[in-house]
């Protein structure tokens, strides 16, 4: 298994468990009725900073025990590699981020409805949210789009 691709692995879990979480701890805030921004700021910043936290060691030790360059030159397979999965990943980002600018309008009656005290700041925190939802699963789908395609040439 090349690094790139146990870097695309580490990625993946790591997102899906600690970003899967965050969000569903948005959702029931938000089904709660409790939408606190600036304790959903700090969870966000803890949540990132646990990723960073896990990612950058465990590709270090992975390149460490398999005997690997941590970043070596890419080859022409794996620069074709980078290329499709980030083609694919920025133009679901492009499509998710206009859906999230159409849906707008209805993000803001929904804070409305739910959150008559603050309807602004509710809009703005999930909106912000949202984004940084469609954010990040552009990222997994890009990093699960490599561990594909090392698949398949494998």
């Amino acid at each position: 298994m090349t690094m790139r691709e146990k870097v695309a692995w580490i990625a993946v879990v790591t997102s899906l468990v600690i970003f899967g979480w965050y969000f569903w701890s948005v959702w029931t805030d938000y089904a709660a009725g409790l939408l606190d921004g600036d304790d959903l700021f700090w969870r966000f910043l803890k949540c990132l900073g646990l990723a960073i936290a896990i990612m950058l060691p465990a590709a270090l030790i992975s390149a460490k025990l398999g005997g690997q360059a941590f970043d070596p030159p890419p080859d022409e397979l794996e620069t074709r590699i980078e290329a499709i999965s980030n083609r694919v990943g920025l133009a679901v980002l492009e499509v998710a981020l206009v859906g999230v600018v159409l849906l707008s309008k209805a993000i803001t009656d929904i804070a409305r409805t739910d959150f008559a005290a603050d309807p602004a700041g509710a809009t703005a925190i999930m909106l912000i949210n949202l984004i940084l939802f469609v954010t990040a699963a552009a990222a997994v789908l890009r990093e699960i789009l490599v561990i594909v395609q090392y698949r398949r040439y494998a």
